[in-house]
């Protein structure tokens, strides 16, 4: 078994290897790719950053990855977006609550201007 040394020299800390059972299968196995559902929804992220008053929180729902968008007025109105492959071999954002498209993943910024525009409409209403 290999064992992985993080952080400088040997006072880094020591990341053993997983266990012989899940190295041969038998263990823990995510069936689901997640690669490019996470790359899109980092992207998403990403684009949210800077957005003063907006937070965005990782999550698993349904054994898929999704990112919440939460207004730090109104924790309680966040928008789950999900990313899943869908139209004409293309990845889509879409409201995880509502089911509703959103777009297409590849156009973050687009996205990230209808959720914004969806969060603060329900701010108002």
């Amino acid at each position: 078994m290999h064992e992985k040394v993080t952080g400088p020299g040997a006072a880094g800390r020591r990341c053993l290897s997983p266990p012989q059972d899940v190295e041969e299968g038998r263990g823990p196995v995510t069936v689901i790719p997640q690669r490019e559902r996470i790359t899109f929804l980092v992207c998403l992220a990403e684009v949210f950053a800077p957005v003063a008053g907006l937070l965005t929180a990782f999550t698993v729902v349904g054994g898929f990855a999704v990112l919440n968008v939460i207004p730090a007025s109104a924790p309680g109105r966040a928008v789950t977006i999900g990313c899943r492959y869908y139209r004409d071999g293309a990845w889509w954002l879409f409201d995880v609550r509502t089911g509703e498209l959103i777009g297409p993943a590849n156009d973050v910024s687009a996205a990230a201007h209808q959720i914004r525009t969806q969060i603060e409409r329900a701010a108002t209403a």
